[in-house]
């Protein structure tokens, strides 16, 4: 049986709701990673992390949401349900347009959702896929897993992307220590190319949600979870905190990532204390970021959103570039689209903008080369 949502008290009616209305949040229950992001049939379809039994971490499956323009978002029923194979982690969406999956057709492509399938009894972690033609309702492969796992072997997270190199299609994921790349013709079969390790200037600790973006130059994002002796390596502007994204600025050579060796400093996605997760749309132009808001800050309280009976917000969707600056390419980031917020601040300043809604505050400086987000406002604390 499904949790109730809590009633909120007069009193918290009378000062405010902590729920943003242009960042996403479930209806009810838990949510962390954005999974599969997507632009399918005239719509963005979002897809999250979810139990919608629980306001904390559980048992996992993917809820779904969609959106004609990335404002406002309609909450669907939801894609994928744990089963015998374990429970249904981060991942990534492809299009297939082409058909080579055989799922679809040419005419009426099939939307891919690859996923990581988690036993929660031996950690074994194995890549899946489901389809879809409508967007709504998805099947599983019924030859899952399409690339097998080992108990108590970290491997999850895939993203999939076209291989401008060698054609066909790649696929990047985590070991926790390193990054694996895996080719394919069909989409269903895959074979390993490479590994990405950790440059030793670099934040160490263990990699979830690799995200490969091209532009100018290829950029390769990280969540990272790092030890509290990795601190002293983050850039000044950067809130001290356990959980973020670092990038990587080089080249995608077709079959691994190589960061360009002349970049030896560490470079963050976002320098709040809030920002994991993070990935992209597929089948899109441009690319357009989104992540998940986890609040990891020490003594923030879970931004209260309990008593709401939902846990968890994603970021606002943001556009990225890599554009060269006089100490070589970095990432660039503003508000895609500009937000017209009804109920929420939205300012533009000298340098950036700034975008307070419920309990969310981010803010991007620098004309685009620094962003700081906080899932916890101080007018709550």
């Amino acid at each position: 049986m499904g949790i109730q949502p809590q009633r909120v008290c007069d009193r918290r009616v009378e000062v405010m709701s902590k729920r943003p209305k242009y960042h996403f949040t479930p209806k009810r229950g838990w949510m962390n990673d954005p999974n599969g992001p997507v632009y399918f049939r005239g719509e963005y379809h979002l897809f999250f992390q979810h139990d919608p039994n629980t306001l904390s971490w559980g048992l996992m499956h993917w809820g779904h949401a969609k959106s004609k323009d990335l404002r406002t978002w309609e909450e669907l029923p939801i894609a994928l349900y744990p089963d015998e194979q374990g429970a249904v982690f981060s991942g990534s969406a492809f299009v297939d347009t082409e058909n080579v999956s055989g799922f679809g057709t040419a005419k009426d492509p099939a939307l891919l959702l690859f996923y990581t399938a988690h036993d929660m009894q031996t950690g074994r972690e194995m890549q899946c896929l489901a389809y879809s033609t409508d967007g709504r309702n998805f099947t599983k492969y019924k030859n899952n897993p399409v690339i097998p796992g080992k108990d108590g072997t970290p491997a999850r997270d895939p993203q999939i992307f076209r291989n401008r190199i060698l054609g066909g299609y790649s696929l990047c994921l985590t070991t926790e220590k390193c990054v694996e790349f895996y080719h394919s013709e069909d989409l269903i079969h895959w074979d390993k190319t490479g590994e990405f390790t950790l440059p030793s200037f670099a934040l160490q600790g263990m990699i979830e949600c690799p995200c490969l973006i091209f532009d100018t130059k290829d950029c390769l994002m990280l969540s990272m979870e790092i030890p509290e002796r990795e601190f002293t390596k983050l850039p000044k502007e950067a809130v001290w905190h356990t959980r973020l994204m670092q990038y990587f600025i080089g080249q995608f050579n077709g079959r691994t990532f190589e960061a360009d060796p002349k970049i030896r400093e560490v470079l963050l996605v976002d320098c709040g204390e809030d920002f994991y997760a993070g990935t992209v749309f597929a089948n899109t132009d441009e690319n357009i970021l989104i992540a998940w808001l986890g609040d990891f800050s020490e003594g923030a309280g879970n931004a209260g959103t309990k008593e709401e009976g939902f846990q968890g917000v994603l970021s606002y969707p943001r556009l990225l570039k890599i554009k060269e600056t006089p100490k070589g390419y970095r990432l660039w980031q503003t508000f895609y689209p500009v937000p017209q917020p009804d109920g929420a601040a939205y300012n533009e300043t000298a340098d950036g903008a700034e975008f307070t809604d419920g309990c969310v505050k981010e803010t991007i400086k620098d004309n685009g080369f620094l962003t700081i987000t906080s899932y916890h406002d101080a007018r709550y604390r």
